[in-house]
């Protein structure tokens, strides 16, 4: 299952579209044909995560996962909120240049952040899958009063969960390859592309180890 993420900020939601991919979403028949493919590329959400000894209030994003997946340092312990806005900040920053999301460079940025903390050992429960459907424009939302403080356990599960509707999945197909390679796909991953009067990469894609395509 390929992810499609955006990787420049300056661009709004709802304006790239990919429209090569089949079937089409709008013209689709409804019983025979698979679900839609042709989509817009949203940029990933990413609250600022706030909490004590809790998260206060709802959270959307890849902050919000990260203290709802992730054990602290493999302790056993909840992250902080500071913890999880600068693993955030550290993973998009890999997104922002281009790179790849695998699960070691993932580990990586987390344990620059707190030695030993990794996605999914140690005691956290993260899925690389998941954090790459949030990389792609995926709405994870975690309620207020999730374990959050790296004096508290971690509860060992999430709380939180994907919205549905919103994200639309991607599947790996010959006509996402010809995409990539040649089609909107290639063009929105250009160096040349251009947007707003600025020229670089729009998106990347990336496959379900979080290697690039």
């Amino acid at each position: 299952m390929p992810y499609i993420a955006m990787i420049r900020n300056d661009i709004p939601d709802g304006i790239l579209q990919v429209l090569d991919l089949v079937p089409n979403t709008s013209l689709r028949n409804s019983i025979y044909d698979p679900k839609g493919q042709t989509k817009y590329v949203n940029r990933l959400q990413n609250d600022h995560v706030v909490a004590t000894t809790v998260t206060v209030g709802t959270l959307k994003g890849l902050g919000a996962y990260l203290i709802d997946s992730v054990a602290s340092g493999g302790t056993g312990f909840a992250l902080s909120a500071t913890q999880a806005n600068a693993m955030a900040l550290g993973i998009i920053a890999g997104l922002n240049a281009g790179a790849a999301a695998t699960l070691a460079n993932v580990n990586a940025v987390l344990a620059a952040v707190t030695a030993g903390t990794a996605l999914t050992a140690g005691g956290s429960v993260g899925v690389l899958t998941e954090l790459l459907q949030i990389l792609a424009g995926g709405e994870y939302v975690v309620p207020a009063g999730t374990a959050a403080d790296s004096t508290g356990a971690f509860k060992g599960s999430q709380a939180g969960a994907f919205t549905e509707g919103v994200y639309r999945a991607t599947y790996d197909s010959f006509a996402l390859n010809i995409s990539s390679a040649e089609g909107m796909l290639a063009g929105f991953k250009s160096a040349t592309f251009e947007y707003g009067g600025t020229t670089g990469a729009a998106l990347v894609v990336y496959d379900d180890t979080g290697a690039l395509m």
